[in-house]
């Protein structure tokens, strides 16, 4: 007799349960968020041996092969170690660190994010506990791994004066509560950084709630009781012994980083070996994951470009260098918990963009299945999240509280055996939909929500000009055509002003914006 599959298990190693009957997402880590060409190559040919020839570039910075057997993930596994490359952990376990590039790489870093993030995953592999904790980490103001929003722990390189060290924010998170990263220290060494995160981890341990987030720490206990907990003896000496990250670049290196457009974050297995043919052919023989999902290949000198073009255009991939950035979306149409086929509506996106003509690659477009946001939604120009409204049926209903206990927003309340809805709470996920026992709950509307205005810090001629911001609500509960065309009038709107969203929200209102765009 078999024994239960318990899908929290493997979610917490790495294998996330999706849409379909036993089939599974296995998130392959990238230390440093880079990955040697050959080890790209074994992870295209096992999506091309156990999945169905597709992987996926995603926002938490590492490559995923989806539909995994469920009879196959101890395969991928045991094929993967053949090459030590591990698997990243979801659910409430801590996640791998994000970092950007090598200081020797990128020439607005200040600080060397690569030696931080060494020597935190090095930390990291030591489990934690059972709590969600996500780390990113920058070397410049550019926030290239937006770590006040994707980040528990975020540490940002910035100069002033004389002076060199870390920014350090503590309580990022998107999702079904977002919130921005509060600030917690300046120009703190790297010695201080790794205290701060071992006072966290203490400090979480003691007085943190099961799978709390640091953003929930805050809410609960206040900004000043955290702050002094993690900002307590970050001068007092601290022994770290890094992670060696095998990309890491002992010396200056020069060329352009090369980045690939890959619409949804996804690439068939050919172009995924194409691209680390050209990484290692033309570049330093690795390929970068960034946050927006587009591969991108660094080291490449410029008299190699026109050539890697051709061979891009033979795979039927190209360069982000027209139109606008890389369209991001979640796993969307098979995640388990997608309440709209993000993909398909991102790809009507491009076909919309390419329509009008627009060629300004500030402009972030993002799609999210559900309301936790995986694709990013609440960082872009424009973002889409699924919603479902529910609705009770008061005959099947019998009061049993199952959905008082999933509901994350508390909107749920049992009076008189029977579940009542707090509109103004609900986050509109739709998970006591999917978790009531007797259908008793339904969907009684399901949409699309469109968030404007999100956005990093954005530089011009390198002065930045803007802090990160979170996008707005504009509409709730809109078809796929409704939201088709106010994203035309955007994109139309943003074409001729040549300015992103969230500047044109900065100059006209809200109001005025959503007046124009509705």
């Amino acid at each position: 007799m078999s024994h239960p599959v318990n899908h929290e298990d493997l979610k917490k190693d790495g294998m996330v349960k999706l849409k379909e009957k036993e089939m599974f997402s296995v998130w392959v880590r990238a230390v440093c968020d880079n990955m040697g060409a050959d080890k790209l190559r074994k992870v295209a040919e096992l999506a091309e041996k156990y999945g169905r020839g597709l992987v996926l570039f995603t926002s938490r910075q590492f490559p995923i092969i989806p539909h995994v057997h469920l009879d196959d993930l101890g395969k991928v596994q045991a094929e993967l170690r053949q090459l030590e490359l591990m698997l990243d952990h979801c659910g409430s376990r801590v996640r791998n660190a994000d970092v950007c590039y090598d200081a020797n790489l990128c020439p607005y870093a200040v600080m060397d994010p690569i030696s931080l993030g060494e020597k935190l995953d090095q930390f990291w592999r030591d489990d934690q506990g059972g709590f969600k904790i996500k780390t990113s980490i920058v070397g410049c103001e550019k926030q290239c791994t937006a770590p006040r929003v994707l980040g528990d722990l975020g540490f940002v390189g910035v100069e002033r004066g004389d002076r060199k060290g870390y920014d350090a924010y503590v309580g990022g998170k998107l999702g079904l509560d977002p919130f921005l990263g509060i600030k917690m220290a300046e120009l703190i060494s790297e010695e201080a950084a790794l205290n701060l995160v071992k006072n966290y981890v203490g400090f979480i341990r003691q007085e943190g709630r099961g799978g709390e987030r640091a953003a929930a720490l805050i809410r609960r206990l206040g900004e000043r009781t955290v702050r002094t907990a993690l900002t307590k003896d970050l001068d007092a000496g601290y022994e770290a012994k890094p992670f060696p990250c095998d990309t890491k670049q002992p010396r200056k290196t020069g060329g352009d980083i090369l980045r690939v457009r890959a619409t949804n974050g996804e690439a068939t297995t050919a172009q995924v070996l194409k691209i680390a043919d050209i990484a290692e052919k033309y570049g330093l023989g690795f390929v970068h994951f960034p946050v927006r999902g587009g591969p991108e290949i660094p080291g490449v000198d410029i008299s190699h470009v026109q050539a890697i073009r051709d061979e891009l255009r033979a795979a039927g991939l190209s360069l982000i260098d027209s139109g606008i950035d890389n369209l991001q979306s979640c796993f969307g149409n098979y995640c388990d918990n997608g309440l709209f086929d993000a993909q398909e509506l991102l790809r009507k996106v491009e076909k919309l963009v390419a329509k009008i003509g627009l060629n300004n690659l500030s402009i972030k477009i993002s799609a999210s299945g559900c309301p936790n946001s995986c694709g990013i939604s609440h960082l872009s120009d424009i973002g889409f999240i699924g919603t479902v409204e529910p609705e009770v049926d008061l005959n099947k209903c019998k009061g049993c509280g199952i959905c008082l206990k999933a509901c994350r927003g508390k909107a749920i309340a049992v009076e008189n055996k029977q579940a009542v809805f707090d509109r103004g709470k609900c986050k509109n996920c739709g998970l006591c939909v999917k978790i009531c026992p007797l259908g008793a709950i339904f969907a009684q509307r399901n949409g699309i929500a469109i968030l404007v205005g999100g956005t990093g810090p954005h530089f011009f001629n390198d002065k930045q000009q803007g802090e990160t911001r979170l996008g707005e609500k504009l509409v709730d509960l809109v078809n796929e055509a409704r939201a088709l065309a106010i994203t035309e009038k955007i994109l139309l709107l943003v074409q001729r002003t040549g300015r992103n969203v969230a500047g044109l929200i900065s100059e006209l209102g809200f109001d005025k914006f959503k007046k124009e765009v509705l």
